[in-house]
């Protein structure tokens, strides 16, 4: 497994996970914060909700970013905290919790430590509790350590909802900030984080800044269902700067909201301190946070895989996912120049390198919804080993994959152009195979995912393997045989 520790999954994956565990770490002291906080499962992975929240008010959810003038970093951390409770006190809400997003240039220990000891200390301050957080290294397209912000749930008492319910936003000095409220019905509610990572500058490159609206939504949302929760609200923080048509991600916003039953929100942020391709090129950001409810049944018995279950591979159109990005940026530069947008081989490879992630949520709600699928899964960062191995090692569970879904020979080329092994490829790339579910009932399950315009086919069976053997064995493109263990 020596040979799987590339750059790439050295730098970006391994520092992400260690910076992640330290942050959580650090900031789980809050969650005494809370009355209302229950700890369903400790540890970085782990899953805190808000439970029990009084039936007289309903949930109030925005985001922020922290005071980019700050530059003393525990106090610009800090800021995120103090602004999004600046805004509750403002408007008479209870702030009760939040969920941060660190969008790190290097992610040094050091770093992550100051900004986790500050999470904490303003979370003392006000009595907060940080619920989850996510943390993402995206090289020199971060200017400066890191850039924060912060999705905040707070109550407001359903008597005084009217009174914000005829405004789309809400504002802290000069600033419009958007919100939206839901309904607890008395479930517990849970908050979940991601972003687009460093895709963004494929559709920079092609002006298509609206495709990164539908990659970070599959990035949290395919999350979010992998506990059989329903999604309320998404509240997303585009940091933009230079030519970037914010119109269209606003429209594709409101549209995006009718399309998946849920509201979805933008808080759009000029900011210096964010750099794309070149200096005068433009270039955004795309991270924020999933509110949602879980059926207290769901939360004591969350979707599971079982031993005996078929293991469906999905396949939509040719993309890449939103994970394992930054190589390829580097390898088509190396391959086309600095401006390889503007030549005719490099806009092929764009259209495939550009093409947003299929948002799963909805078939995967409907699919678990209807106990047709057992479990859920999506290749994002980690891809089969962190995304498909782990979660099935940690059931005892060992399943060896056949006729998998070829990749796209753009990808295929990018990981020839890097001399990279089949071992490494399908430990970051999805490598043709946007998805999995685990389930009882294959037919059944093939004949939704078709009727949904998705390729599905019965790759493996779960079992509880005789040599003791977890993870995942699978068949490469290339006929190689590769083992990733889980742990």
């Amino acid at each position: 497994m020596g040979e799987i520790l590339d750059e790439y999954l050295q730098q970006v994956i391994g520092g992400g996970d260690e910076g992640s565990a330290l942050l959580a770490k650090l900031t789980s002291p809050t969650l005494k914060n809370c009355k209302y906080v229950d700890v369903v499962k400790e540890g970085m992975n782990g899953l805190a909700v808000l439970n029990h929240l009084p039936e007289d008010y309903s949930v109030i959810v925005y985001s922020m970013t922290g005071d980019s003038s700050i530059a003393d970093l525990a106090a610009y951390t800090k800021s995120v905290v103090h602004r999004l409770v600046e805004i509750s006190k403002s408007y008479g809400f209870i702030p009760l919790a939040f969920a941060d997003v660190v969008d790190a240039s290097k992610g040094e220990r050091k770093d992550i430590e100051i900004i986790g000891h500050a999470l904490k200390e303003a979370s003392d301050e006000h009595n907060l509790a940080v619920l989850n957080g996510e943390l993402a290294i995206l090289g020199p397209r971060v200017k400066g350590i890191a850039n924060i912000n912060g999705t905040m749930i707070s109550l407001v008492k359903k008597s005084e909802l009217h009174k914000i319910s005829d405004s789309t936003f809400l504002s802290l000095g000069q600033d419009k900030i958007y919100f939206a409220h839901f309904e607890h019905k008395g479930k517990p509610v849970w908050i979940n984080s991601d972003g687009q990572g460093t895709k963004g500058e494929f559709q920079e490159r092609l002006r298509c800044f609206e495709l990164g609206l539908l990659d970070s939504l599959a990035m949290k949302l395919d999350d979010t269902i992998k506990y059989g929760a329903e999604a309320q609200v998404v509240s997303d923080v585009v940091e933009w700067n230079g030519d970037v048509n914010t119109k269209s991600l606003t429209h594709s916003v409101l549209e995006l909201s009718k399309e998946l039953g849920l509201s979805y929100i933008l808080q759009l942020e000029h900011s210096t301190h964010i750099e794309g391709h070149s200096p005068k090129a433009p270039v955004f950001n795309i991270s924020g946070s999933v509110v949602s409810l879980i059926d207290q049944e769901r939360l004591k018995n969350p979707p599971k895989p079982k031993e005996g279950d078929y293991l469906i591979a999905i396949r939509g159109k040719p993309n890449p996912r939103s994970n394992g990005i930054t190589d390829k940026r580097k390898t088509m530069i190396n391959l086309f120049g600095e401006n390889y947008h503007n030549t005719e081989i490099g806009k092929i490879f764009l259209e495939y390198l550009s093409a947003p992630s299929i948002i799963f949520y909805p078939h995967f709600r409907d699919l678990i919804n209807r106990n047709l699928a057992t479990s859920v899964y999506h290749m994002s960062g980690g891809a089969y080993n962190g995304k498909l191995a782990r979660p099935l090692a940690k059931q005892g569970l060992f399943v060896k994959i056949e006729n998998l879904f070829q990749p796209d020979w753009r990808e295929l080329a990018l990981g020839g152009a890097m001399f990279t092994s089949a071992q490494v490829a399908y430990a970051k790339w999805p490598m043709g195979n946007d998805g999995f579910v685990t389930t009882q009932h294959p037919d059944e399950v093939l004949s939704y995912l078709s009727g949904k315009g998705l390729d599905g086919r019965v790759v493996g069976r779960l079992e509880k393997n005789a040599e003791g053997k977890t993870g995942v064995e699978l068949t490469a493109f290339n006929g190689e045989k590769i083992y990733y263990p889980g742990v």
